[in-house]
């Protein structure tokens, strides 16, 4: 037969452990909402150099990405409307240089949007082929 004794010490270790268990629970929901939602800057893709090469026209992108993601790059023009996009690019942790063709485009003033799930990066370049 259980004591008073026992039971007040059972109840005591349950209200120990649920507390224990709820500080971790907010500890793992806080690590995951605020720390990848207000400081995402260390899961961004980054841009490190855009080099743009002749004969056939095409661009090196060169990106560096801290872990597995996904990128989506465009052709936008001066006025930052949509041109042309390439087929989304799953690249693992590391630095990358990506060859992108250019389509048929007149000498002027570009930009290449670089999108992954945790920001958009829009670069200028100049396309001038005299």
């Amino acid at each position: 037969m259980i004591g008073t004794e026992d039971l007040i010490t059972l109840r005591t270790a349950l209200l120990i452990t649920l507390s224990v268990l709820l500080v971790v629970v907010l500890w793992r929901k806080f690590r995951r909402t605020v720390l990848a939602n207000d400081m995402p800057a260390i899961s961004h893709v980054e841009l490190l150099a855009l080099e743009v090469a002749y004969h056939p026209a095409r661009l090196h992108v060169q990106l560096l990405v801290p872990r597995e993601h996904t990128v989506d790059m465009g052709l936008l023009n001066a006025g930052h409307a949509p041109l042309s996009s390439w087929p989304a690019v799953s690249l693992t942790a590391g630095e990358h240089t990506l060859e992108q063709r250019l389509p048929e485009l007149p000498d002027g003033i570009y930009f290449l949007e670089v999108n992954s799930r945790t920001q958009r990066t829009v670069r200028q370049f100049r396309l001038q082929r005299t």
